[in-house]
């Protein structure tokens, strides 16, 4: 990323200053994210911009130079940032995640998590997991990756394609996982360089929603890295192999982009109620008691979303990880999945003003559909919970 020099002081140390520099962004951010998204290519720009002013540093131990700020912190950065770029925000959900995961030491070694620290401190880049591949789909359901680790004289030699990489024009470290080729097979994550030998990206992504987000597939062909660039490997499926906790704030940090950008729809649609006066009415519509009723079912579900939000970051704190896995699949099923049905009642009540491409709505609808299609997917959550009801607990 070439150097753009900020407005601003890039040393500060305390983290209600660094969340205030997302004012001055945010307009900039909007404009360029309405542009990226119609011609679908990537914001190296904002990623600079976000990197110059340390957001990249959040959740990086204090030790190492970061901030060391818990999830509660990341979702409001996040939950800003999704306001004016939801790609941006969604770039930074991944960014957070593995940090907060080497950060805790969560399976990862700490020769490794120090040098990535000091990396993420001394030359700020964007890391992310890949845990999809195309033939398997989301790790989530299980299964061993097909992506296989060989041992060889000079470290591990990874081969595999991986699906849905997002942000892979800016990423500086790719987490990917991947099993031995051990007759029981170990899983883990192998920390491999973006730019590698070996590495081929596959620019496929061209999806309805969060268009400027790159999340291409990307082919690994004999890639050698050395032996310790490893998490823990563990035996079988290892469906946890990425570590709780970055499946936690992945969570906890989608919930907070989704809520974002339904907060930037619904700011858009109560703009557009109290300015938008039809000439047979005399009057805003805002004034009508039918779109009051409309809208305020809408505020309710976000106050909803806020309150589950911040229990979940409370529980993710507490450490309980039968508490965490219980609220996880809410703040999924009703935060992440229904951003795409409260984008859609904002639709029908703004009409055809929401649906042109000129105004911010039918985007943010566009961007709230990709929410469904995180894993875990509902019909697993769901199951799971009926399994649990039905065959678990006593009738």
């Amino acid at each position: 990323m070439s150097g753009i020099t900020p407005a601003y002081d890039t040393t500060v140390t305390d983290v209600s200053t660094l969340i205030g520099h997302l004012t001055p962004l945010r307009e900039s951010f909007a404009v360029r994210a309405a542009q990226h998204d119609r011609t679908g290519t990537f914001a190296f720009e904002t990623v600079q911009e976000l990197a110059d002013a340390g957001f990249l540093r959040l959740p990086v131990s204090i030790p190492a130079g970061g901030y060391g700020s818990p999830l509660s912190v990341a979702q409001e950065v996040v939950g800003l940032l999704a306001q004016s770029d939801p790609v941006a925000a969604l770039l930074l959900v991944n960014h957070y995640m593995v940090h907060a995961s080497i950060a805790a030491r969560d399976s990862w070694p700490q020769p490794l998590a120090r040098r990535l620290e000091e990396q993420a401190v001394r030359q700020p880049g964007l890391i992310n997991a890949l845990l999809a591949e195309p033939d398997m789909g989301s790790a989530s359901q299980g299964g061993l990756p097909g992506t296989v680790a060989v041992a060889t004289a000079d470290g591990w030699r990874l081969n595999g394609r991986k699906a849905y990489v997002t942000g892979i024009p800016a990423l500086s470290e790719l987490v990917v996982r991947a099993r031995t080729d051990e007759q029981q097979p170990r899983v883990g994550l192998f920390v491999v360089p973006a730019n590698a030998p070996g590495i081929t990206i596959i620019p496929n992504w061209d999806h309805i929603g969060m268009r400027a987000s790159a999340s291409h597939e990307v082919i690994l062909h004999d890639v050698v890295i050395p032996y310790e660039d490893t998490t823990i490997l563990v035996q079988g499926e290892a469906r946890a192999a990425a570590g709780s906790v970055l499946m936690h704030w992945n969570c906890g940090l989608l919930g907070a982009l989704y809520d974002g950008i339904v907060r930037a729809a619904f700011a858009w649609t109560v703009d557009f109620l109290r300015t938008r006066i039809p000439s047979n009415l005399g009057k805003p519509l805002a004034t009508l008691p039918s779109m009051q009723d409309a809208v305020g079912r809408i505020s309710l579900a976000l106050s909803t979303n806020s309150l589950l939000l911040r229990i979940y970051a409370a529980d993710v704190i507490a450490g309980d990880d039968a508490t965490i896995s219980s609220a996880a699949s809410v703040i999924k099923t009703e935060v992440v999945d229904k951003a795409a049905d409260l984008t859609m009642q904002l639709l029908a009540i703004a009409g055809n003003a929401g649906l042109s491409a000129h105004n911010l709505l039918e985007r943010c609808h566009r961007d709230a559909l990709c929410g469904r299609i995180h894993a875990p997917h509902a019909e697993l959550i769901r199951r799971r919970a009926g399994q649990a009801a039905l065959l678990t607990q006593p009738l």
